[in-house]
């Protein structure tokens, strides 16, 4: 039988409103358009309400995916329930042998499927806490060692995880920039964006104080406000801020279009949705590609981690984390469009970091 399928195991269920979900889905049709083979999503739970045509809208998917999903219910997904999702998981993959390749986002499948002898990549995007930390200490066993590689968004992630540059990979997330049009639709004047999460240590500390500094300057804030990870924040917030609420992958393309600067103000820790985790020193923001990719000014917490794909007055404004700094370059944005560069040249730079070469890269280290 001629192999002519691809399978992308995910522990997230659709609807979805992490950044997890949209990296997933634009790596699948990624994937469609670079092998032109069947791909197909597996996933705990989808709700009937929401059909292909939906998430296809959503996530600007330009080729069809199916989804096969197994559970009847949203459940919160704990270890147990991870094992036994990999179970089924393990089952439904063994009854097909017209696979080429197997990618993992989640840990406990990937090393199920290790176990019993089927091929995998496993994809990391942060450490790891609890049960699964020490389950994946299999992978230290040659019988499961020998059935899985690694792919890893930073080296640093990789140090700490020891694995050998042999059986993995870095690379870090990506964008498909011909979802943006980096052309103006209407600037809203004065006004800082921002979109992703509000965990810890991820905007909201730095904008709280900028507001303050800045009262001529608005920020308008997208994302999941059951985020906001102290939620008194927003009974102290001052009247030039405005949470705008969640907006699909789609909406962000084409709102990004009405700002001219957008903020990554991160904090020394970073945190995401799981708790006492600090990914400051590997973590890979999605929304930093989406960023580029629009064609806007990026003004950005100076940090190591991506200093490499953002540079300084090059194709964005990298800041140390002083208030004074800040708002020097915010009021400097809005001054002088000589600063246009900036957004041209991260526009142009994203094209190195499109899904399309990712996927090039993941097949070539599979093969290899």
């Amino acid at each position: 039988m001629v192999k002519n399928k691809i399978y992308y195991i995910a522990d997230f269920s659709l609807p979805n409103k992490s950044a997890y979900s949209s990296h997933v889905l634009k790596i699948c049709d990624a994937f469609s358009e670079v092998t032109k083979k069947n791909v197909e999503l597996l996933i705990p739970f989808l709700d009937s309400n929401y059909l292909l045509k939906n998430i296809k809208k959503d996530y600007l998917l330009k080729y069809n995916l199916k989804i096969k999903f197994f559970f009847n219910k949203k459940k919160k997904i704990n270890l147990f329930k991870r094992i036994f999702y990999s179970l089924k998981l393990l089952n439904y993959i063994k009854k097909n042998s017209n696979i080429n390749l197997i990618i993992s986002r989640s840990i406990i499948p990937s090393l199920i499927l290790s176990v019993f002898g089927i091929k995998n990549i496993l994809e990391i995007h942060t450490e790891l806490t609890g049960m699964t930390k020490f389950l994946f200490y299999l992978t230290r066993l040659e019988p499961v060692k020998k059935n899985i590689k690694f792919i890893f968004i930073n080296n640093h992630l990789r140090k700490k995880f020891k694995i050998s540059k042999k059986k993995s990979i870095i690379l870090f997330d990506a964008v498909d920039y011909r979802d943006f049009n980096p052309k103006n639709s209407k600037i809203i004047k004065n006004t800082c964006f921002y979109s992703g999460s509000f965990s810890k240590g991820k905007c909201l500390e730095i904008i709280m104080k900028l507001s303050k500094k800045l009262p001529n300057i608005n920020f308008h804030l997208y994302g999941n406000e059951n985020t906001i990870y102290d939620k008194s924040i927003l009974n102290k917030k001052s009247k030039n801020i405005k949470f705008c609420g969640y907006l699909s992958y789609s909406e962000i393309t084409k709102k990004i279009r009405n700002y001219r600067a957008l903020l990554m103000p991160y904090e020394k820790r970073v945190g995401v949705l799981i708790k006492n985790i600090n990914v400051e020193s590997y973590f890979s923001p999605l929304k930093m590609f989406e960023y580029m990719g629009s064609g806007k000014i990026i003004l950005a917490s100076d940090l190591p981690v991506y200093r490499n794909i953002l540079k300084d007055k090059t194709n964005a404004l990298l800041i140390n984390n002083d208030i004074k700094s800040w708002s020097k370059n915010i009021n400097n944005v809005f001054k002088d469009k000589k600063l246009n560069y900036l957004g041209k040249a991260a526009r142009e730079d994203s094209k190195k970091y499109s899904w399309l070469k990712r996927v090039r890269k993941i097949i070539r280290f599979y093969e290899d």
